[in-house]
């Protein structure tokens, strides 16, 4: 009896982590926190992708330890497939405002970005983002 007990609990307890590992994505998308990055960047659901993003002013300036500068960015950033969502990541320079970036994310965490030339960003990408920017 003992051991069909440990079985089903085994059971749930795995239903319960997977269940939580599809979850969390939803409940870290757009949020710009250390814990969000973490979380994306040890959760094996969360896959690697490429988005694009228009800069905008920096949200935040600091000196980090070395006394280098520290920009911090908050962009509106679009997959191939037209989903957009928030990311926050920082830069050791100021980046030129409105000049498209490809950024490769693992759900929050940013992993790595470039500045692109506008013909390297996907048509659909700029379109929307174009829409998106006469709105605000």
């Amino acid at each position: 009896m003992n051991k069909k007990r440990a079985i089903w609990l085994a059971a749930i307890i795995m239903m319960i982590s997977v269940g939580t590992l599809l979850i969390v994505p939803t409940m870290t998308k757009n949020q710009g926190s250390e814990l969000a990055m973490a979380v994306d960047n040890l959760n094996p659901f969360v896959k690697v992708q490429t988005v694009y993003g228009r800069t905008n002013q920096a949200i935040g300036h600091s000196t980090g330890q070395m006394g280098e500068d520290i920009y911090t960015y908050r962009m509106l950033t679009s997959d191939a497939q037209g989903k957009q969502r928030w990311l926050t990541f920082t830069a050791d320079h100021r980046l030129k405002q409105r000049h498209y970036l490809k950024i490769e994310t693992k759900g929050q965490n940013v992993n790595s970005w470039e500045a692109v030339a506008t013909n390297q960003v996907p048509q659909d990408i700029q379109e929307t983002r174009g829409a998106s920017s006469s709105q605000n």
